[in-house]
């Protein structure tokens, strides 16, 4: 099975991708270079939907890590919503995406975003 990305801006700077498939050793590069493209132009954060997600190797793992940090670097938020349950388990496994950074749903995370926002406007840290 292939790797779908569907890429939406749902607020100002800060933008959804959603993934169905498999992210593996074919795949992975797909996702690669489109955080590649959104990294290129100014972004305050990431939201991966993997509801749809139906499997994920190293490689895959590699890509979303790498992507977490470069998006830390930037001082940009990175979030995941939506694992299905053996996704989620390999994360566990892996160890390599804070648990503050998982969500059960886009809506919760827009929900997390938006507060931070309000924080910095307030003069407050983040």
């Amino acid at each position: 099975m292939d790797l779908q990305i569907l890429s939406r801006e749902r607020k100002p700077c800060f933008f959804e991708l959603s993934l169905t498939g498999r992210l593996d050793t074919t795949t992975h590069k797909q996702l690669e270079q489109m955080v590649e493209l959104l990294l290129a132009n100014p972004i305050q954060g990431l939201v991966l939907d993997l509801a749809q997600l139906d499997y994920i190797s190293s490689m895959g793992l590699r890509v979303i890590f790498q992507a977490m940090k470069d998006l830390k670097a930037r001082g940009a938020e990175f979030m995941m919503t939506n694992m299905q349950p053996q996704i989620k388990r390999i994360f566990e496994i892996a160890n390599i995406v804070p648990e503050s950074s998982v969500f059960t749903s886009v809506e919760e995370a827009d929900r997390y975003y938006e507060m931070i926002q309000d924080r910095i406007k307030k003069g407050k840290p983040a």
